[in-house]
């Protein structure tokens, strides 16, 4: 069978839309940003070839003509796929042991990302059990997992550190200094090193390993922060200090909020990758109904952008 040219998440983003007839009161709903409900619509719309609402400023969404039979024929859509869903409850061996899956997963990652799409994943899954455990400041994931037994796990980490035992590389993403875009030079050019250590940084948390983490990128760019303009451990903290020119600071590209309309890459720093790990001792295969929602939930969503090969860099290049 072809592949269709949408997804659940897609079909349920234009749904709800139809419903609250407003970008705002939908993404508030789902737990994700504006421009994440509008970027689905628009890949929606584009997969289908129509254009199904009708935008215009000041004004709420309207269905085309399009849309409104596109939404009608969704109500048979999700019918029929509930009838599905049950048969293959109502096939389930009567008593089956549930799933309980430990997973261990990046904050941000699951704020953003996954627990926004975590209610279907559970509607169609009921015998299944999620338990998420997210890195702290004080942690790594490499750590984690060498200390504790988990199933599953979905994280980022420097693309150069030899990858462990059950993890594989699924995309790199683009890391670099960030901050208001008003420090970019005529043509928007990146700054040099110099430039940048004279910026005001916000770093984590003095004495973490994720702060030695970060000082020890700048180090191999040659950049030293001369001032410290503060400390955050929260990234929506930190994007929004840049978007207000407060602070510079290294982060991930993904991890901008779509919002702060103000950030920029500055400087280029060397890939991160986001890893995924499956623990090679377990071998239910019902794991891989949860595997494939956990990636599906971060690459497949336009939010979340990923380097093509041609665009990598390596510490040192």
């Amino acid at each position: 069978m072809a592949g269709l040219p949408f997804t659940l998440r897609q079909l349920e983003i234009f749904e709800l839309l139809c419903d609250l007839q407003s970008f705002r009161r939908a993404s508030e709903k789902l737990g994700i940003s504006q421009a994440s409900v509008s970027n689905q619509l628009k890949a929606l719309e584009r997969q289908l070839g129509v254009r199904l609402l009708r935008r215009e400023s000041g004004r709420r969404p309207q269905l085309t003509r399009e849309g409104a039979a596109f939404l009608a024929d969704l109500g048979e859509f999700w019918r029929a796929a509930e009838a599905l869903a049950a048969h293959r409850r109502d096939a389930a061996p009567a008593g089956a042991a549930a799933l309980h899956l430990k997973l261990l997963v990046g904050n941000y990652l699951l704020r953003d990302h996954i627990r926004p799409k975590l209610d279907r994943f559970l509607e169609l899954h009921p015998e299944t059990q999620l338990d998420f455990t997210s890195p702290s400041i004080s942690e790594e994931p490499h750590e984690m997992l060498a200390r504790e037994s988990y199933d599953l796990g979905l994280f980022h980490e420097p693309a150069g550190r030899p990858l462990g035992d059950g993890i594989r590389e699924l995309a790199r993403i683009r890391c670099g200094v960030y901050g208001n875009r008003s420090h970019l030079g005529a043509g928007n050019a990146l700054l040099s090193v110099e430039q940048v250590g004279e910026l005001p940084f916000l770093l984590p948390p003095a004495g973490t390993p994720y702060e030695n983490l970060i000082l020890a990128m700048l180090a191999r760019n040659g950049i030293k922060p001369r001032t410290i303009s503060g400390r955050s451990q929260y990234f929506d903290v930190m994007s929004a200090m840049f978007d207000r020119s407060e602070a510079v600071g290294v982060t991930l590209e993904p991890i901008v909020r779509s919002e702060h309309r103000n950030v920029a890459l500055l400087y280029r720093l060397e890939d991160w990758r986001l890893a995924f790990y499956r623990n090679p001792r377990e071998s239910d295969p019902r794991r891989r109904e949860a595997e494939d929602f956990l990636i599906s939930a971060v690459l497949k969503d336009p939010a979340f952008p990923v380097l093509e090969p041609d665009e990598h860099i390596s510490a040192g290049d």
